[in-house]
């Protein structure tokens, strides 16, 4: 009898065991009142940032321009310091980067932001001196008739 009792208790003690567990693996879970609720946090967070965001990246194309107009205007400065025959504002930027001289200065820079083919040395010294300016639609490429405030380029060396 005693044996019985002692069987008893066990299994009362083991059926006690496996509810509790039971009840355990209910707390530890989500319900789905709550994952939608940080779903919503988490959205509405997303759109009150996302703005920003957006905003930085565009900053940071606008610098990676005046960068590039930077090194230009670089190389072509020291270009005239050595030559005879200096280059004119009015030079377009991919006819400066292809003169032999102003070529050795640029070796291994990248100009995939600045619209070579229409943007002019003057524009890159206005960019320089703090020129507003856009990109073309839908791409990270100087919109050289966006181009506003104007300078000259004694600005620059000042």
């Amino acid at each position: 009898m005693i044996f019985s009792y002692i069987k008893c208790k066990f299994r009362f003690k083991y059926i006690m065991s496996k509810k509790s567990l039971c009840k355990k693996r209910k707390r530890e879970a989500f319900t789905l009142i709550e994952m939608i609720a940080v779903i919503a946090i988490i959205g509405i967070l997303a759109v009150a940032i996302l703005p920003k965001v957006n905003g930085y990246i565009n900053e940071a194309k606008k610098v990676k321009v005046v960068d590039q107009s930077r090194k230009i205007i670089m190389a072509v400065e020291s270009y005239n310091l050595k030559s005879d025959s200096p280059l004119s504002e009015n030079t377009i930027v991919s006819s400066a980067v292809n003169n032999k001289g102003i070529s050795k200065y640029l070796d291994g820079v990248e100009l995939s932001n600045l619209n070579t083919s229409s943007t002019s040395l003057k524009n890159c010294y206005d960019i320089v001196n703090g020129a507003e300016f856009d990109f073309l639609e839908d791409t990270d490429v100087l919109n050289p008739l966006t181009i506003s405030k104007g300078s000259s380029k004694d600005d620059v060396k000042k």
